[in-house]
């Protein structure tokens, strides 16, 4: 089956005004159908985003929201998902200009969003574990 995978950045500020936008396609999200399979292994996205210019907008103290949301097809009658299927994080405050790390269930996650598939076991238990992909270095892929 598959799962929608949708990371939204700064969601909490309106399309226009986001200040941080994902590097290749400068959008502040990011959509994608994730494949999962029994036994398969986790597919991991490196996806590197970047804060706009300073100069470019005004809120320089709030938090910037981020959360990744799972989802079944439209299409996939009969499916039922359940569980933690929206993780959200917040970074922010004066230290928003310097190295970011957001925590979140899966651990901690330095500059750099992963996003992986959970797997069937994970998501039988009802605890998808959506940040715990390898980290590799911005830059590198495994």
């Amino acid at each position: 089956p598959e799962l929608e995978a949708e990371l939204q950045l700064d969601r909490l500020k309106p399309r226009p005004s986001r200040r941080v936008l994902l590097l290749r396609g400068h959008q502040s999200s990011w959509q994608e159908a994730l494949v999962v399979a029994p036994g398969a292994v986790p597919v991991c996205r490196n996806l590197t985003a970047y804060l706009r210019d300073k100069a470019e907008f005004k809120d320089k103290l709030s938090p910037v929201a981020l959360s990744v949301a799972l989802t079944l097809p439209r299409e996939a009658p009969g499916l039922v998902l359940y569980g933690d299927t929206l993780v959200q994080a917040q970074v922010g405050g004066t230290w928003l200009w310097g190295d970011v790390t957001v925590v979140t269930r899966g651990g901690l996650i330095p500059t750099t969003a992963y996003v992986g598939t959970p797997s069937v076991d994970e998501l039988s238990s009802g605890v998808p574990s959506l940040c715990q992909c390898p980290q590799h270095p911005p830059g590198t892929l495994p």
